[in-house]
């Protein structure tokens, strides 16, 4: 399945991804999270509303499914 995905240019490494959320457990962790946009054009429509949105970019990701399971 294609997703994308709006990052700030640069090298694609972890920091550069969008993370919009933080996500608080009842134990106090902490987890990051964002958004990803099944149609480009929503991606680059939503990128629209940023107000630097010209250090961001709309980048394309695969998502395979996994033969793991999950314990």
């Amino acid at each position: 399945m294609r997703v994308y995905l709006i990052k700030r240019k640069g090298k694609n490494q972890w920091y550069n991804i969008n993370f919009d959320r933080e996500l608080v457990f009842s134990d106090n962790e902490k987890i990051h999270a964002g958004l990803f946009f099944i149609r480009k054009k929503d991606a680059n429509k939503y990128l629209q509303t940023f107000s630097y949105k010209e250090l961001f970019e709309v980048v394309g990701a695969t998502l395979d499914n996994s033969l793991k399971t999950i314990k």
